[in-house]
């Protein structure tokens, strides 16, 4: 199942967001996964069950591994096969691997953004929540990941 909030500046897409990971709580009503009631769990729970891909990605001083899998929880070659799914496998290869420290010009803003989708599929979930995500992609490649992501 999939949903899509896409509505006007100031409609609440934010505060949706906000309250899904438990940064807000609700005044009446409820957010009900899987036939659980969200406010009934741990923050830490509902949190760490979610996989964000932000608007303004963000990243770790540390090396691409780090980066690609902040919770060491997937091993080398899965960090491949998500940086390759994304068309950044390259990229990382001819600035030395996944050793190699990431810096602020590591990446291009657009490649960021991918990285951040290849950290996502590292991750054991199935719920990736978008914010904006695709706003400044520099090519077309997000249908390309549309389609085989």
């Amino acid at each position: 199942m999939s949903a899509n909030q896409a509505n006007r500046t100031g409609s609440g897409k934010s505060s949706l967001l906000l309250t899904l990971f438990r940064m807000l709580d609700l005044d009446s009503g409820s957010i009900i996964v899987d036939n659980v009631d969200i406010s009934t769990l741990p923050r830490q729970e509902v949190r760490s069950s979610l996989i964000a891909l932000p608007q303004d990605p963000f990243f770790l001083n540390g090396t691409v591994r780090l980066n690609a899998d902040p919770m060491e929880r997937c091993g080398d070659a899965k960090i491949e096969a998500a940086l390759r799914k994304v068309g950044l496998w390259d990229v990382v290869v001819e600035k030395g691997g996944l050793e190699v420290d990431m810096d602020a010009e590591f990446l291009s803003h657009g490649q960021r953004q991918l990285f951040c989708l290849a950290r996502a599929m590292c991750r054991e979930s199935t719920i990736l929540v978008l914010d904006e995500a695709t706003s400044r992609y520099e090519n077309p490649r997000h249908l390309y990941i549309s389609s085989e992501c």
